[in-house]
């Protein structure tokens, strides 16, 4: 299908991973809604400057452990990858059920194409 595409250094900082139900509900509260068809963006203005994400899978996406960490571990590393030319935003991923059987490149140029569209991706490319 094709390959994935790393921009920069593909390492995230400590603090890049949203954790804290209060992170979430800021995001939530006060970000944008993007819908592509494997998952869903909600991007929020950064509080504090910093670019940070989270992953929400929860058993609506499907019954099975293996399946939602298999998605969640995709949008984590998908993330890893492009983060280096991501522009400061609190950014939220949720798994939609299309994603089941989808793999890093699909996953990785759906992620792009809402970021593109959310005015967050500063890299070259698609």
């Amino acid at each position: 299908m094709g390959r994935f595409l790393q921009f920069g250094r593909a390492k995230l900082d400590r603090g890049a991973m949203m954790r804290l139900r209060s992170d979430f509900d800021y995001a939530r509260r006060y970000g944008t809604k993007y819908v592509g068809r494997r998952m869903l963006l909600i991007a929020a203005p950064p509080p504090d400057g910093r670019p940070r994400f989270g992953v929400i899978c929860g058993k609506k996406f499907s019954r099975r452990a293996v399946e939602r960490n298999r998605a969640r571990r995709l949008l984590k590393e998908s993330y890893r990858l492009v983060a280096s030319v991501v522009e400061p935003a609190e950014c939220l991923f949720i798994a939609r059920v299309a994603m089941k059987g989808a793999g890093l490149p699909e996953v990785q140029r759906e992620m792009i194409h809402l970021l593109g569209r959310a005015g967050l991706w500063g890299g070259g490319g698609s």
